[in-house]
């Protein structure tokens, strides 16, 4: 239904800005939330260049993500890179 939608497009909202949090000023507006998938959080960058910089914060973000309520079960963080013209 559309109510469930809105619900989850704001709980991915949130989802995004708590992760933004978790990650070094610089790189944080670079970063998107996809999904969680099982034990995975797939984030999306916009380049080759910040999936390199998010790389080297994946163990803080695992780390971090296990003493959020919502990212509780997050075991691994998987990058991707969207194609031009795609949004975070």
């Amino acid at each position: 239904t559309l109510g469930a939608l809105v619900t989850r497009a704001r709980q991915m909202q949130t989802l995004e800005r708590v992760v933004r949090s978790w990650l070094p000023p610089a790189l944080a507006p670079h970063v998107g939330v996809a999904t969680i998938r099982e034990e995975t959080l797939v984030l999306t960058v916009r380049s080759a260049a910040w999936a390199t910089k998010l790389r080297f914060e994946v163990p803080a973000i695992v780390a971090a993500a296990r003493t959020h309520d919502a990212t509780r079960t997050v075991r691994d963080v998987k990058i991707k890179v969207l194609v031009e013209g795609g949004a975070v």
